[in-house]
């Protein structure tokens, strides 16, 4: 009998269980990561809501805008500023997802400039 328990310690093995932790990220990477394309998700839906966001601030804010600056200035504006707020918040609403401030904030910081820079192309054209 002893030497079956001398067997069985010798076999015995414990085992430890542990929960791998997630690496915290940082907002320079939150910020990052969401200075892109990849959040955007394209369907028939969200094609609607962009078509939208920029009709109502074709129809709404740029008129306004341009009592206070001129033409130009307030399509750059109407659409780099108030467009790309309302893409980000129409997205949010519409993939449903917890965001932080900074994901937001790279995906606004992102249309800004990619807006602003297309409006203000589109301006020199016509």
């Amino acid at each position: 009998m002893s030497r079956f328990e001398r067997k069985v310690e010798r076999q015995k093995k414990e085992f430890e269980f542990t929960k791998k932790v997630e690496p915290q990220k940082t907002k320079f990477q939150l910020f990052k990561e969401n200075f892109g394309f990849r959040w955007m998700k394209i369907n028939i839906k969200s094609t609607i809501v962009l078509m939208l966001d920029f009709i109502l601030v074709s129809i709404i804010f740029i008129p306004l805008l341009m009592n206070v600056v001129g033409a130009r200035m307030a399509f750059v504006l109407g659409h780099g500023f108030i467009t790309s707020f309302l893409v980000v918040i129409t997205f949010k609403l519409i993939n449903k997802e917890k965001t932080v401030f900074w994901q937001l904030l790279g995906r606004y910081c992102f249309l800004v400039i990619l807006l602003s820079i297309t409006s203000f192309i589109a301006g020199l054209l016509v």
